[in-house]
């Protein structure tokens, strides 16, 4: 068997790629786990990740002891969040300067920090996934915990989903509150008029001072949020009209707004009934701390992702410059240089064609082993992934079997969106079928009936939304989208951690 598998796909750079693997070589303070083999190839603007096997299993037994040790405190996870923070804060200070009248060796520092701030809020977010291995540790934890008519599947699925909800908002979800409040404002003043009349009275209401004033906020605070690695963020038009959207849907449903729960509400309900659980269940402190690492870990997987693409988004300016000085076409050229190449070149002040870019895109392979970062292009890097990488078999099934994120039966037509590009072909309602789901996909995936994910783990994004918006969810199926196709009728036992194609 080879020793690299499959991690996980995301449309990034060459960059985003070394930077990931350099973030690596630096070890995360107040833990001795460090991600010391990993794969990064990319072909176009779709960069995979490749974990190796013997790496990963000992990342998880260092883990394990490290949270038997009791080393995951609150002083841990808050010293990585206070990272993150900071990080973003620094580049948000040097990007809104006027770059154009700054000279190249400035420009050099302004990309020297922003590139060692990628490389720190990189490795926390990548180790947080590794942690979602101790999952089969916590389901045998939470076995011994269940008594009598508890101790069923169902009620492991109940629990685990419970159990593996953060216990403070995530950046989707402070989003949503927003969204939720100016809709609650909306159907405070206008909820009693007819649906026909809503389009009318919602214009009217969004030339509102206090309603402009909170849409800036929105943007300013999470537009930023929709652009992932190399996207454009949301705008007011468009928060605007998913709200119009949202209200006549729930009017024609005849759905009461005063039945529905802001996030504020949905995340004290959890708190509660988590607390309950313990309660109730008296546990050995290992579960517990298990249960509060892998809750914090999902923190940290949120925060270190939205740092990521903050950082990256308030960048731009900088990159921007970079590439009108080294004569490349845009920003994102500039991203399929090495750090110093691109140093290199203001340095001296040379310029790059645009086709030497072009060949970068069409491939490249990058391998961290033994501390050091080897790079591969054309035929070579696919010959070290052929020799490296473990491929997925692809059978020809119509049931596939993963596991659960999120419990419940639905059935649909399927719909396989495999990148942030193909978000437009989605029909409200269908069944998603995706590699995994990112920030980017976030409005699709309020819009399914159900998730089905080739990757994925426990304390993925794609669990934790699932959790969020209680979508049944299957994750871990592998072939999924490569099995799927668009319009299949697909039946979603997510209980069960199974989707059949019944058509």
């Amino acid at each position: 068997m080879k020793p690299y598998s499959l991690l996980g796909i995301r449309n990034r750079t060459l960059l985003d790629a070394y930077g990931a693997l350099e973030s690596y070589r630096h070890s995360v303070p107040g833990t001795k786990a460090q991600i010391t083999k990993s794969i990064e190839t990319g072909n176009g603007y779709a960069v995979t990740t490749y974990y190796n096997s013997e790496d990963r299993k000992r990342l998880r037994k260092v883990t394990e002891h490290e949270i038997r040790e009791g080393r995951y405190t609150k002083e841990f996870f808050k010293a990585i969040d206070d990272g993150y923070r900071k990080a973003v804060q620094k580049i948000k200070a040097f990007s809104i300067k006027d770059l154009v009248k700054e000279d190249n060796e400035v420009l050099i520092e302004y990309f020297t920090t922003y590139f060692q701030i990628y490389v720190s809020t990189f490795h926390p977010m990548v180790l947080a996934i590794y942690v979602s291995d101790l999952e089969d540790i916590f389901e045998k934890e939470l076995k011994e915990l269940l008594k009598g008519a508890e101790n069923s599947q169902e009620k492991i699925i109940e629990y685990t989903a419970l159990l593996l909800t953060p216990t403070i908002l995530t950046t989707l979800q402070k989003e949503e509150q927003i969204l939720y409040d100016i809709q609650n404002s909306f159907e405070k003043e206008y909820g009693d008029k007819n649906v026909d009349t809503t389009e009318v009275l919602w214009k009217k209401f969004c030339t509102t001072p206090t309603f402009k004033e909170t849409m800036q906020e929105l943007v300013r605070l999470y537009g930023w949020f929709h652009a992932e690695f190399l996207g454009e963020p949301k705008t007011a038009k468009e928060y605007q009209e998913q709200l119009l959207v949202r209200i006549v849907e729930l009017q024609k449903a005849g759905i009461a707004w005063k039945d529905q729960k802001s996030p504020n509400m949905r995340l004290k309900e959890t708190i509660e009934a988590q607390k309950d659980f313990f309660a109730t269940h008296p546990s050995s402190k290992f579960f517990r701390d298990l249960v509060f690492a892998m809750q914090e870990f999902l923190g940290v997987l949120d925060f270190s992702k939205n740092s990521l693409v903050e950082g990256i988004f308030s960048a731009r300016a900088i990159l921007v410059e970079i590439s009108r000085r080294i004569g490349l076409n845009s920003w994102i050229d500039v991203c399929f240089l090495f750090p110093e190449e691109i140093i290199n070149l203001l340095k001296t002040g040379k310029k790059i064609e645009c086709s030497f870019i072009e060949s970068r895109k069409k491939n490249f392979t990058l391998v961290l082993e033994n501390n050091n970062i080897t790079a591969y292009f054309e035929a070579e890097a696919f010959n070290v992934l052929d020799t490296l990488v473990e491929k997925e078999v692809v059978r020809n099934t119509k049931e596939l079997k993963g596991k659960t994120a999120y419990p419940g039966k639905v059935r649909g037509k399927a719909c396989v969106i495999t990148n942030a590009a193909e978000r437009g072909k989605f029909i409200k309602g269908s069944v998603l079928v995706t590699r995994d789901t990112t920030t980017e996909l976030t409005a699709v995936i309020k819009d399914s009936i159900a998730i089905v994910a080739d990757q994925g783990s426990l304390l993925s994004h794609t669990a934790i939304v699932s959790r969020e918006f209680k979508i049944p969810c299957v994750i871990l199926t592998k072939i999924g989208t490569q099995v799927i196709k668009d319009g299949d009728d697909i039946e979603v036992d997510a209980s069960n951690g199974i989707a059949r194609i019944v058509n």
